[in-house]
This record gives structure tokens, sequence and C-alpha cells, in this order.
């Protein structure tokens, strides 16, 4: 069961599961799902929700595409990196086009599995909470492995930072043009 919240300053979090939207009196809320199972209904669109997470965290919507267009090609529907944490990075699948009202967007993180069902197919999260969407198997095959090939190229990004890289690459520079 889903609390009703109008809460304007909501952002995702690494514990953001699934992002569905919601239409009543024809206006467009989202619930929320979080890994743990709760629910929660916020007072705006999921593309809104998930511009502000990332202005927030420290990008911009556009940027994030723009990182998914450059590592995985300019594909629709691309996932995007929103922020990350000590290197680790939260990733988010849209089903739809960013921007439709009817989009959902899934987290990385929180898919376990998905199977076909009558309507498309079903999302099952590391919860066990199951999730019926309006898409085929085969696009969220496709979703998850674009996911997945941007995880891996952040995190590789990601490594070119760590110490141990810094200090090769410095003595190779060293030993290059510091000889005696």
């Amino acid at each position: 069961m889903s609390k009703k919240v109008d809460d304007k300053s909501f952002l995702v979090s690494f514990e953001t599961a699934v992002l569905q939207p919601v239409r009543i009196n024809n206006k467009i809320y989202t619930k929320v799902t979080n890994i743990s199972g709760e629910s929660i209904l916020i007072g705006k669109k999921p593309y809104d929700i998930v511009r502000q997470s990332c202005a927030y965290y420290g990008s911009s919507f556009q940027q994030a595409k723009n990182f998914s267009k450059d590592t995985l090609g300019n594909y629709l529907k691309l996932p995007i990196v929103v922020a990350h944490d000590y290197g680790s990075p939260f990733i988010l699948i849209p089903l739809l086009s960013p921007k439709s009202d009817l989009n959902v967007w899934f987290s990385l993180k929180a898919i376990d599995r998905f199977e076909t069902s009558e309507d498309g197919c079903t999302v099952v999260l590391i919860n066990g909470k199951k999730i019926a969407v309006n898409s085929s198997t085969i696009t969220l095959s496709k979703q998850v492995g674009f996911a997945n090939l941007l995880k891996m190229h952040f995190l590789k990004r990601m490594s070119r930072l760590s110490h141990t890289e810094f200090l090769t690459s410095r003595n190779q520079f060293s030993q290059k043009y510091f000889q005696d």
C-alpha cells in the first residue's frame, strides 16, 4: 500500500527500486518503490524526479544522457548514471522514452529477473516484489544489457582515479623523461 506524499523535493537514492507513473484525476504522480518494498506516492512525474535528482547529485539529465550516448552509441531509451557513491554507480533504466508520462524507470541493482507475461513481462525485484510492465522481455533484456555495459564502462573510468594507476602512470612518465 502506498502512502501519498506531495513532496516537491523528493530525490532518488540507492534505495530506490522503481519509479512508476500513476494517473490520478488527469495528473501524473509517481509511485516510488524502494528496495525494502515500501512505496510512496510523489506529486510529480517520474521524468521530473530523475531530472531533479541528476541536478542535485551534481550533473544534469542531459550530461547523463550524453555519457550514455558516448558509451553505448546513439540509441533510444538509454539507461543513465544518475549519481555514484565512492565509485559505485546508481543506474536507472527507462522502458519508454524518458520524457513519456507512461515511462517506468527501474534501478539496475533492484532487478533480480524478468519473466514473460500475458501483457508483456513481469519484473521481479531483489525483494521478491513483482511489477508487470507493458514491455517485452526482449526489450528489457536489451535495456539491462545496456545498463550493465554502462556500469562496466563507468567502473573502468573510475578505476583510472585510483592511486595505483596514478602512480603507475606517473612512474612511467618519470622513467621516460627523467632518466639519468
